[in-house]
This record gives C-alpha cells, structure tokens and sequence, in this order.
C-alpha cells in the first residue's frame, strides 16, 4: 500500500509540473508567435494587445488541455494515438482562442500570430512530452544494462506491446533491448524506440553478443511451424525462452505479461492445428447418449472433457480404475458442470456386466477407447493383451450391437500397421472386429487410426522429462526411431470430427504430419529445461525392445487412401473376413487364453493381424 501511495504522489506531481510546463509552453508561443508575425520589429499596440490576451489564451488552453484528459495520460508510455489526441486538443485550444480574440474581445489582433501560436504550443508542448518519455524510457543501451536483457522475437504489434509492457514495469528486472523477425523490411529499423538486431541467420549470434538473459516469442499469429522454428533455435542459445500464446486479444493496446508461458514440448511439433467443423461434430452429439469406455486414461478422459462442452443429453463415463475416474469427475465439475454424467465403474472384460450397463443406459453412440497400449508390457504377457484388447472390444461391440448403439468408433493406433508387437496385433485384430461387425446389425462402426499422443500417461515425453529432472540418463532406442506425435487435445478433436465423418466399415486415418526423431526429441526436452544433451545430462541408447520399430506407419500393405471433406482425415480402404470366420478365431484363441498356451495365442494373434 505504501509503494502504491508513493506512485500514486509521483503521477500526481508529474501531472502538476506537466500542467505548469504546458502554460509556460502555450505563454512562450503567444509571444514567439508576434514576433515571428512582425519579424522581430513588433509595434506597441501589438505587444499591449499581446500582453492583454495572454492570460486568456492560455486558460482558454488549459481548460482545453484539462478537458480533453490531458493529465489522465502517462505521457511516459505515449504512442502515436496520444500524439493525435495531443493534435486535437491544440487544435480546439486555437479555435477556441480565435472565437473568444474576434467574437469576444472583437479586436484587430493578427489572425497569423494566432495561427502560428497553435502551431508553435503543439510544438512546444508535444516537446515536453517527448522530454518526459525519454527520461522515463532511457536509450536502448541504458534500458539494455538493467536487469534481465530481453530480445523479442517478432517486430510487429504484439512484439511492440510487450516491449513497451516491460519498460512500463521495471519491477520485474527486465527490459527489452531489441527485436529479431524475418521480416527483410525490418532489419536495421527502429520500432518502438528499439532495434530490430537480427533475422534466424544470426540469431545465435545476437544473443551471445548482446549478452541476452530471456527470449520472448510474441507472434501470436505466426504458423506453429514458424514457432517451432524459432524454438528450436531459442533453446540452442543458454537464454531462459517464454512465448506469448497464439491465441489472445490485444485489448486497449495492451498485452498481459501475465500470459506469457515457459515453452513446452508440444512447441516443436512444428505442425499446424487441425480446423475442425465445431458446428458438425457439436450437431452430431446434442441431445445424445454418449459413452466413453477407457474414460480416466489420456485419450478418453480429454474426450469427455471435449464431449461434456458440446451438450449430449448425457455422457456415460466408463472405466475400470476409480481414482482415475474420481479426478475426471472433478475436472468435469470445473469444464462442464451442466453436462449430465453417469460414472460406471466396469471392466470391459466382463461381458455380463457390459451388456447390463449398455442395455441399461441406451446409448446413441459409444467411443471405445479402453484398452492396454505399453507395447514391452504386453510382449511380457499377450494373454492380458488379447482378453482386454480382443475380447474387451468384442464385448463392448456386441453389446452395443444388442442394445441397439447407432455408431461406434473404435480408437486404433498406427502400431496396427503391419505390427511387430502384441500391442499392434491386437489393435489390428480390434479394427478387423468392428469392420466384421459392421453387417451384423443397424450400428455403425468406424475405426479411427492415429499415433503417440504427446504427453500420455507412460508415454515417452514424461519418460524424458522424469529422466531430465533425476539428472539423466535420458534412454533412447534407436538413434534413428521416429515416432508420430499429436497433442492429446488436437487428437480428440479430430476423432470426435472423424466419428461425425465416418460411413459403416471405415478404417479412419488422421493426418499426423511429419514424423519426429526421438532422438531430437530427448535433445530438445534437455535444451527447453536450459541444459546442453551430451553435455549436462547424457543420452544413453538402449536398443530396440521387443515388438518395436524403427519407423512406425499408418497404411497397411494392401490398403489404399480415400478422401474424406475434412482434409486431415482419410480412409483406408481395406475388406475383413466375415463376423462367422472371425468369431471362429476369436474363439480358438479364447482356449488358448484358458489353457495358458501362449506360443499358440502368440502365432493366432499374429496370423489374423
């Protein structure tokens, strides 16, 4: 409160002393401006007349001045729309002081001096507050040497705003001291009061020269392949990075440093978010029955969350573990508290217990999301692979056929490609179970096929990060592995567009972009925490595990891409056998699972895949 009063007396003085200053201004151009009119040889009857209005004018100034918020404004922190306000007001000042000289006083002053009054006092007084930003701003160089030295990334608004933002906060121990932006028009321009140093060419460069403490990424409106590119060059520099969101209003030209974040793995994606058609996929779930199976993991419960806002007449949360769903639930009382929900404690193992919840809840349309994805884990033991991954998806399936479910939509995964692993096996024998059943009954079932989502449970960025904190070894397998990547939100959205998309049968693919090294992944999560790979914490490689890739896919050998009207989304088009030939096998490798025979329920796994 104390540092708030001192401020507080500090804007009002400097207030006072700008008003002082304002009618000296406007006293000094009155009289500069005769003399200019009578260059320099001004007759007594003018200088009397002169001495007689002064006083006047310059109240006539004043209330002008004072009228127009003149001293509301800190002039410290001008930009050219102050500069136009400061323009009119002196502009009403002057008409208001020739209407009060020759409709009040109704004498012979010169028009001229009156004029040239106006435009010296705009001089004059603009003077004043050029005077007082400097002083408050400081050069370049001054405000460069104090605190943490800042480059923004991005000359345009948004880098402007932040710029000014951190001269206008010198509590916070930084200031910018220049721009880098692609911009060839830019280099070696002033904006803002500051330099724009450097494009990417030499941007490692710049920041060792200059001694940069922070990078602030401010282009808000930049690709997400720009972002990553200039990320991938900001954590190869020792600077602490932060990024002003994409997504956020300039609001009375202001920008809230308070939005700023650290940046995230999800950053050097370098990929585009998908647009999807709200509008459809919101028409596609009002006022229906929805339910979730695999609702507490990374994918289902990020489903749910995007479910409860696009008003089903209920959503159906069903899982086998409690905790996971208890956190859901609460999260769905912040998001979407309006959202009718049923928790459903089941395991998808349990066809009589299926069964009962489906009949039981009539639900419209059924994601089915549950399932074991830990390819090493499942190598050790495929028949919990088979019993969840198989026998869970057939139960779930029929009984959506029985309670007469109107689409489904199976989450696959692009280990189903050709798969080398029982975690692969499995998902692929899940899609050909949903394409079989497909004309067994009036559901409609569609597969939707996509990669690692970034940032899941036991997936490999929090390996790395955990790794990263403990001082590493970061463990990779394969210097040459790469992975498909999506955000867990930008997945669910676009299953929730596919499902609203789909025909009976298909095999959807979503459009994964780019495949990224894992071993420039682990590189990258080492830089964002500001530490040197190889240097401050180890990369170790440990080989492939069992059932692992090298290079994952998203086609099959035999299958071909069709087009959908969402540019992100296709079909792979490929026939499964008949419900009759594939309930056979399913069945055969039901004894294998209950006579323990793993070789035989490995080999049948792998030769229906």
């Amino acid at each position: 409160m104390m540092a708030m009063g001192g401020r507080l007396r500090r804007a009002v003085r400097l207030s006072s002393l700008l008003f002082l200053a304002d009618l000296a201004s406007v006293g000094i151009g009155w009289m500069l401006a005769l003399w200019i009119r009578f260059e320099g040889a001004v007759p007594p009857w003018a200088a009397a007349l002169s001495w007689t209005l002064i006083l006047p004018v310059v109240l006539v100034h004043a209330v002008s001045y004072a009228g127009l918020g003149f001293y509301r404004r800190l002039w410290q922190y001008a930009d050219a729309r102050d500069l136009v306000r400061l323009a009119i007001g002196q502009a009403v000042a002057t008409v208001g002081s020739w209407l009060g000289i020759y409709h009040g006083y109704q004498v012979g002053y010169p028009r001229s001096a009156v004029v040239f009054s106006g435009l010296l006092a705009l001089f004059l007084v603009g003077g004043v507050r050029a005077l007082v930003k400097l002083a408050a701003s400081g050069s370049p160089r001054r405000r460069g040497t104090m605190g943490s030295r800042v480059l923004v990334v991005g000359a345009g608004e948004a880098g402007r705003l932040v710029a000014r933002e951190l001269g206008r906060h010198p509590e916070l121990g930084s200031a910018a001291v220049g721009f880098a932006d692609d911009d060839p028009r830019k280099q070696g321009m002033m904006v803002g009061g500051l330099p724009v140093l450097t494009d990417r060419t030499r941007f490692g460069e710049v920041v060792a020269s200059r001694e940069i403490d922070q990078i602030i990424i401010a282009i808000p409106s930049a690709s997400r392949q720009t972002i990553s590119e200039w990320v991938r060059l900001s954590i190869r520099t020792p600077a602490r990075l932060m990024i002003l969101p994409g997504m956020f209003e300039l609001l009375n030209s202001q920008v809230d440093l308070a939005r700023l974040r650290e940046a995230r793995a999800e950053d050097l994606l370098g990929r585009d978010p998908a647009v999807i058609n709200l509008d459809q996929a919101a028409a596609y779930l009002r006022d229906r029955v929805v339910l979730v199976t695999g609702a507490g993991g990374s994918i289902g419960s990020e489903l749910c969350r995007q479910i409860g806002r696009l008003g089903p007449r209920k959503l159906v949360l069903l899982g086998n573990e409690e905790n996971q769903l208890h956190e859901l639930v609460a999260d769905l009382d912040l998001d979407c508290p309006d959202c009718p929900r049923q928790t459903v404690l089941a395991d998808i193992r349990d066809q009589a217990r299926i069964g009962r919840v489906l009949t039981h809840h009539r639900p419209h349309l059924v994601f089915h999301a549950a399932a074991h994805k830990h390819v090493p884990l499942l190598e050790l033991d495929p028949e919990e692979a088979v019993k969840n991954n198989l026998f869970g998806t057939r139960n779930v399936a029929l009984a959506a056929l029985a309670a007469g479910v109107a689409d489904f939509v199976y989450v696959s995964s692009d280990k189903a490609v050709r798969p080398t692993s029982v975690m692969g096996a499995s998902k692929r024998v899940g899609e050909l179970i949903i394409q079989s059943l497909n004309h067994e009954g009036n559901t409609t079932f569609v597969a939707v096929r996509f990669g690692n989502v970034l940032g899941s449970r036991g997936s490999v960025l929090p390996t790395f990060q955990r790794q990263v904190a403990r001082g590493g070894p970061v463990t990779v397998t394969d210097p040459e592995a790469t992975r498909y990547f999506m955000t867990v939100e930008e997945a669910c959205q676009l299953l929730l567009q596919a499902a609203a998309l789909g025909r009976a049968g298909q095999v959807l693919i979503l459009d994964m972009g780019t495949p990224v090294r894992i071993l420039d992944l682990a590189e990258n999560v080492i830089r964002l925490v500001g530490k040197q790979p190889h240097v401050d914490v180890a990369i170790r490689f440990v080989g492939l595990r069992q059932g692992e890739k090298v290079h994952e896919e998203l086609l099959t050998a035999g299958e071909e891409v069709g087009a959908t009207s969402h540019d992100r989304i296709f079909v792979a088009q490929q026939e499964a056998p008949p419900w009759a030939v594939l309930e056979r096998e399913l069945d055969r490798m039901e004894e294998y699972v209950r006579v323990h025979d793993e070789p035989a329920l490995r080999e049948a796994l792998f030769r229906l895949a």
